[in-house]
């Protein structure tokens, strides 16, 4: 396996599973409703605030505006070790849901906004080039081969909590 295809099968994941034959409706029991994962931790009430986010010192991009939505609440941090206090606070300012995207996966079209680690080339143009807005704390430019993706108007670096602005009393 090369190296492109270990990165993508990190950030993206497996493929889903094949599902099983179905059984008639009479067969199975009624469907209970899904428990919602561990990994998430809601913030908000339910009503959603935008905040601006600006680069920090020596960083590049932006300023983004992030307001998730109920179709995408997800505060989406890939940081390692937990939810970092930048993607906390946007969840604190936003009402947006927390979601540690390294202990568990979520679709990109529920992500409002990722939060993100990559002093590199990886994840600094995944999530850009699959239409997320995305925060990167280290300070960080464009490159690698997902650099076509990055623009001032998707993508922010050198992200602090300082740099995270509240929109909306």
């Amino acid at each position: 396996m090369g190296f492109w295809d270990k990165a993508k099968k990190i950030l993206i994941g497996e493929p889903p599973a094949p599902k099983p034959a179905k059984s008639t409706a009479a067969d199975a029991p009624a469907p209970a409703a899904a428990p919602m994962p561990e990994t998430r931790a809601s913030s908000g009430s339910g009503e959603y605030k935008r905040v601006r986010i600006e680069r920090g010192s020596r960083g590049w991009g932006g300023p983004l505006v992030i307001e998730p939505t109920s179709e995408k609440p997800l505060i989406y941090c890939v940081t390692g070790g937990g939810i970092h206090p930048v993607a906390q606070r946007i969840a604190d300012l936003t009402g947006g849901t927390t979601f540690d995207g390294f202990k568990s996966k979520a679709d990109f079209h529920e992500i409002a906004v990722a939060v993100i680690d990559c002093g590199g080339t990886a994840r600094v143009g995944v999530y850009p080039m699959k239409g997320v807005l995305t925060v990167d704390i280290h300070s960080t430019s464009p490159s690698g081969p997902l650099m076509k993706y990055i623009k001032e108007t998707n993508f922010v670096s050198g992200v602090t909590v300082d740099t995270i602005i509240p929109l909306d009393d």
